[in-house]
């Protein structure tokens, strides 16, 4: 479901390519993963193994453009990008929930950043803490969406756009 489309109103350059890019950069780089873009039917057959998913929400804002970056994907890919960081042996007892949850928000805080630095290296963004929650993977996203597999593992990385009235400033 590697999804091309980029919404005409989108205040930012780059749409999926720039998302697919920054994923890929912050994945190898920093996680020692391999990414590949994923169509509709291999990344169906990859979520389907997992049951457990984290959400990881960064909210940027800047003038007239703000929005939240979301990256979904299944609790066994986050524990193996915790290992891969931390340096932690899988042999080794888990790592606390709390952890992970910790290093998925900062997978997204620099997907986020490296997305924003490709598509809008003009302005400068804030950014917020980033949000982890537990949630199930949405049968549909809600917004324009980057399908990929990390480690032949699922992950959907989605940008949404708030609408920032003429003349406000975004929070």
């Amino acid at each position: 479901m590697f999804s091309t489309k980029w919404p005409d109103t989108a205040p930012v350059a780059g749409g999926a390519d720039a998302v697919l890019s920054a994923v890929s950069d912050v994945a190898e780089r920093s996680f020692y993963a391999m990414v590949e873009p994923c169509d509709a039917d291999r990344f169906a057959e990859l979520a389907a193994a997992h049951r457990d998913w984290l959400v990881a929400v960064v909210h940027f804002a800047e003038s007239d453009c703000a929005g939240d970056v979301r990256c979904r994907l299944p609790v066994a890919l986050a524990e193996r990008l915790f290992d891969a960081f931390s340096g932690r042996d899988p042999e080794d007892e888990a790592a606390p929930a709390a952890e992970i949850h910790d290093l998925v928000g900062e997978f997204a805080n620099m997907i986020c950043g490296s997305w924003l630095t490709r598509a809008a290296n003009e302005r400068t963004f804030g950014l917020s803490r980033p949000a982890v929650t537990e949630a199930a993977l949405p049968e549909s996203p809600a917004a324009p969406g980057v399908s990929l597999a990390i480690d032949d593992q699922p992950c959907l990385v989605e940008v949404v756009f708030t609408l920032v009235p003429e003349g406000a400033a975004a929070h």
